[in-house]
């Protein structure tokens, strides 16, 4: 894929954005709250100055294939996300709510304290929060070109470091692919369901010192 498919998200993506988290991750809790509360984050994404959403278009520029989202500074982002958008969201989230009460509620009262986590290891770091990749053009090279150019605009809006997290166990294809990113496990993370994550992260910062790895685990709110 050239570098000229890849090109900031543009408001006219959104729906193609949120159709393609879907068929990414069918079974994840995001796509349970449903189309509005996904349109609504890669909104944020897209507008907030702290965010940053990038899309992959196929051969023919025509299509979105791919598409990269994160912040730059995690606690600023999530923290007016709430400050501003707290009732569209929960409006969006309501019909998932009205289906799954105990569940939805439990993870939105999560959310109100979720400021992206940030390791204490990791100053200057941006946070790639979500990479979701059209189905059928998944090994062609999609993913990486979206992780290398979300690199590459964090380093130039200042990051140092880029962080994320994904599934520990069951997860063999996601954790390889991050590794072949250039990215290296810092710690292991539990979640309050006892989900275990591993958090990455990559130095993006020509020059800096990389932070003393910690094998060991910490919970985390989510």
């Amino acid at each position: 894929m050239d570098d000229n498919r890849v090109r900031p998200a543009r408001e006219s993506d959104l729906e193609a954005l949120v159709h393609l988290h879907a068929r990414a991750f069918p079974d994840f809790f995001l796509t349970l709250l449903g189309p509005a509360f996904l349109r609504e984050l890669y909104r944020a994404f897209m507008t907030d100055a702290k965010g940053l959403a990038l899309v992959a278009l196929d051969a023919n520029c025509d299509a979105v294939v791919g598409a990269v989202a994160g912040t730059t500074d995690p606690s600023t982002f999530f923290r007016g996300l709430l400050r501003r958008r707290a009732f569209a969201f929960t409006w969006a989230a309501l019909p998932a709510l009205c289906r799954h009460p105990l569940r939805v509620a439990r993870r939105m009262l999560a959310a109100l304290f979720y400021r992206g986590e940030t390791p204490p290891q990791l100053p200057d770091a941006a946070l790639l929060s979500s990479l979701a990749v059209e189905p059928s053009t998944q090994g062609q090279g999609v993913g990486a070109r979206l992780v290398e150019a979300f690199c590459i605009q964090v380093s130039a809006r200042g990051a140092r470091y880029v962080y994320l997290t994904t599934d520990e166990a069951g997860n063999d294809r996601g954790n390889t692919f991050y590794a072949r990113c250039g990215f290296s496990v810092l710690t292991h993370l539990t979640r309050a369901d006892g989900r275990l994550m591993n958090l990455y992260y990559r130095s993006v910062s020509d020059g800096r010192t990389a932070p003393k790895e910690n094998a060991g685990t910490m919970p985390i709110r989510q």
